[in-house]
């Protein structure tokens, strides 16, 4: 029973994080109309939050394997909590930038911690199936956040999209204190390796560059999309809202079924990492060459986003059990989000500049190339494997 409660406590805390994260999207077009940000500034934020988040990711992996679990998730929800209860209150854009970099740091405390505590309340086999679902909750909380933000904003003011989720991973914080205080780090093994030993490792090596390469469209999805749609199609918030829906449930599907490409591909997540590239070219490329209506176009992005969560899946919840045993669930999951949101920084940092001189078509030609340099180094990582 107490599992149960530690694994669902553990579900809504991350999914809180994506409401507090999320919430910065939803609120873009408000925050650009009332002068509070522009586009420029918008991808200034999204590359910073993934810069930080990817170098948090790294020193946290590595402090997450030998600290307590409940320290760090903790933690991280508080400042979480704190600094978007601070924004809310609109200070001048360097203090929304400064705030929103503590938020990326904060979130980055809580997966390592999390595959921490999965790898110590169940067996190896267990393990990985209840991460690999855990990973839905990224898309639970993409889901809430367009939904609940976009309540908050219409019927309230935007300053509630970022003052609400504030208090809730607060709350969630409290709670995870309360259940996973006696839950150990993993890392007190005797093969225990080093992030040195873990760099030399010729096939992290190699899954660093697809990892970078998904990271460019993975998060960028979520910072873009409204104010695509919105642009291109002219509509509102509230009726984006419907389409925008699509893209997260997608994530969740595509997450939810990783597990039947992983046991029709026995058990090879890079095969199912290679699919999702596959698929990510294909979509990708109809985005570009065809644009009909707002629906075709979310249909689009949904697809990638549904095969992006695959890889993403691949990668942080199925790919760093195989440390277990050394102890390095967390560093190894670290090291692949660090060159994941390092990607994902690159990729925010040059859209908004790109979007801005060349539209919206450049964006996506260039996840189409990312998706075919992914599927080729992927698809040799395969090979040498088997």
């Amino acid at each position: 029973m107490k599992r149960k409660l530690i694994y669902l406590i553990s579900y809504l805390a991350y999914s809180a994080i994506y409401i507090a994260r999320v919430n910065l999207t939803m609120a873009n077009p408000e925050l650009v109309s009332l002068g509070i940000v522009d586009t420029v500034q918008i991808g200034i934020l999204g590359g910073v939050f993934s810069a930080m988040f990817a170098s948090g990711r790294l020193f946290n992996g590595a402090i997450s394997d030998k600290a307590p679990p409940w320290a760090m998730i903790s933690g991280g929800l508080a400042l979480c909590a704190l600094s978007n209860i601070i924004i809310g209150f609109f200070p001048p854009f360097i203090g929304i930038l400064l705030l929103w970099t503590v938020n990326a740091y904060a979130q980055s405390m809580l997966w390592g911690s999390m595959l921490s505590v999965m790898s110590q309340i169940y067996d190896e086999s267990t393990a990985k199936k209840r991460t690999a679902f855990l990973s839905t909750s990224v898309a639970v909380g993409n889901i809430i956040s367009i939904l609940f933000c976009t309540w908050l904003i219409t019927h309230f003011d935007v300053k509630y999209a970022f003052i609400i989720p504030g208090v809730i991973t607060l709350i969630l914080g409290l709670a995870v204190a309360i259940t996973t205080h006696d839950v150990k780090p993993c890392g007190g093994e005797e093969k225990h390796l080093s992030m040195l030993e873990l760099l030399r490792r010729k096939e992290l090596c190699i899954i660093s560059i697809p990892a970078f390469l998904h990271g460019i469209m993975k998060e960028n999805i979520s910072l873009w999309m409204t104010v695509y749609v919105i642009d291109t199609y002219a509509i509102d918030l509230r009726e984006s809202a419907y389409y925008l829906l699509l893209i997260p449930a997608f994530g969740f599907v595509g997450r939810a079924v990783h597990q039947v490409f992983y046991k029709l591909f026995k058990e090879n997540e890079h095969a199912v990492s290679l699919l999702g590239f596959m698929l990510c070219i294909v979509f990708s490329v109809m985005l570009v060459a065809f644009r009909p209506s707002a629906f075709y176009s979310v249909a689009c992005l949904t697809a990638i986003y549904a095969a992006v969560s695959m890889i993403n899946t691949s990668f942080l919840s199925i790919y760093p059990h195989r440390y277990r045993h050394e102890g390095n669930v967390s560093s190894v999951s670290g090291i692949v989000d660090f060159v994941t949101y390092l990607g994902a920084a690159v990729g925010a940092l040059i859209y908004g500049v790109m979007i801005k001189s060349f539209g919206y078509d450049s964006m996506f030609i260039s996840w189409a190339i990312a998706s075919l340099l992914g599927s080729i180094v992927i698809s040799k990582f395969v090979k040498i494997k088997r």
